[in-house]
């Protein structure tokens, strides 16, 4: 390429970086901000520069430099891990990679030559525009469909694992060997119509293995996704049995109370009777706290949920501020949604040490809608515009970052709402239900 200026800089290295970082950030679903990939691009362009004019490597391993080094950054200012930075990089500069190619094969077919290209500097700057016109449809894209290629979940997914950054380290050096094949016949004056013919099926070739990657990814994430569905259904009957349990012996309990009521109220041991009604109340006052949200199946799950807080030593403050009536989520769902946000709420206070944890649960109804709020006095979240998004978490361990996405999908399934928010004191889930 010769001797690189701050034109090419300006107009060609940083806008490349920028739309590369742009959509390898989008297609491993995280929304990073845009002032943060503004800085990596220039970075990058200042680097860029320096390397191309100072330390004289070759043109053929530019890709392969560009990727350590926006690998580098994205690792730096995401705070992603090595890997999962390295396959999201190479799958943006791949795209770039082969926009440019086929841009280039165009400039080729029309007779201009690569040695003339690369001494004309606004040249090759306007032939490289369509590209980068190209690569900001796809970046808006991506961005307005919400395409990705998988999510980062934790350090022990599947998606983490050396075969598939074996797979992008492979795809790099395909990369290389077809730049250097095209330089070579872009370079020479040929004119054989069978060498422009290998050049598109080169480029075909390497096109369809990048597609099949992408599906290879597709499917990855797929059966990820259907893995943690099926944990999520199994968690689900196990405390639906734990439910039904809980109801039978609150059943048999309440039983056996009101049968020796009655036969105290028959024998006419009221004295009795009073006494025995007194220590009842107290033993359930002591024991935890009556539970009537109108609806049988929530009564279950928040009685599931204190008995579970107790093992946790956890306080689960109850608040039934109205009794709700027929909700427009089925039983299983709203179960589900409120087993979720609570287990969540469990979560984020066992990985601190303090003491008074407690988690609130408060219910009630307006004119128009059911609301329960779920609030913790656990550690404020960080990244709370990221709470809701598929993959994102801010636990550890395997198992993460599904839960509160599924919530928030099958809330708004049934045109309801959810709403957080945090601080340094307390954290607090809203979910609003309409009536109509």
């Amino acid at each position: 390429m010769g001797h690189v200026t701050w034109v090419t800089i300006l107009f060609g290295s940083i806008p490349e970086a920028f739309f590369i970082l742009f959509v390898a950030s989008r297609c491993i679903g995280h929304k990073s901000e845009l002032h943060k990939i503004f800085i990596m691009s220039i970075i990058e362009g200042i680097m860029f520069y320096i390397y191309m004019n100072y330390l004289s490597l070759h043109i053929d391993i530019h890709s392969l430099v560009v990727t350590l080094i926006l690998t580098i950054l994205f690792c730096f200012f995401l705070k992603i891990d090595i890997k999962n930075s390295f396959i999201a990089i190479t799958f943006g500069t791949t795209i770039s990679f082969l926009i440019q190619y086929f841009n280039l094969m165009i400039i080729y077919i029309v007779g201009l030559r690569y040695d003339v290209l690369s001494k004309h500097e606004i040249l090759r700057i306007i032939y490289f525009c369509p590209s980068l016109i190209i690569f900001a449809i796809i970046g808006i894209l991506v961005y307005k469909k919400d395409i990705f290629i998988f999510r980062i979940y934790d350090s022990n997914n599947v998606i983490n694992n050396k075969m598939i950054s074996n797979i992008f380290i492979i795809i790099n050096i395909a990369m290389m060997m077809t730049f250097s094949i095209y330089s070579y016949i872009f370079d020479e004056k040929i004119e054989d119509y069978h060498k422009k013919i290998m050049l598109f099926i080169v480029a075909l070739i390497l096109a369809m293995l990048f597609f099949i990657v992408v599906i290879m990814f597709r499917l990855i994430e797929n059966n990820i996704k259907k893995n943690y569905e099926d944990m999520l259904i199994k968690r689900n009957l196990d405390n639906m049995k734990k439910n039904i349990n809980i109801l039978k012996k609150q059943r048999h309990d309440y039983l056996r109370h009101m049968q020796i009521i009655y036969s105290l109220i028959d024998s006419n041991k009221f004295k009795e009777a009073s006494e025995y009604i007194d220590n009842l109340t107290e033993h359930i006052n002591n024991e935890g706290v009556f539970i009537d949200t109108g609806n049988i199946f929530l009564n279950s799950v928040i009685s599931l949920k204190q008995e579970q807080s107790k093992h946790k030593q956890i306080e689960f403050k109850i608040n039934i501020k109205s009794r709700i009536g027929e909700l427009k989520i089925p039983n299983f769902e709203i179960c589900n949604i409120l087993s979720n946000v609570i287990d969540n709420a469990f979560d984020s206070l066992d990985e601190i040490e303090q003491n008074n944890k407690y988690v609130e649960l408060t219910v009630y109804v307006d004119e128009l809608c059911y609301i329960f709020k779920i609030k913790n006095n656990g550690q404020k979240i960080t990244s709370i515009d990221r709470i809701f998004e598929e993959g994102f978490s801010t636990k550890k361990g395997k198992d993460r970052g599904i839960g509160l996405y599924i919530v928030k999908q099958t809330v708004e399934k049934y045109k309801s709402s959810i709403f957080v928010e945090s601080n340094e004191d307390i954290t607090e889930f809203s979910i609003i239900i309409p009536k109509y």
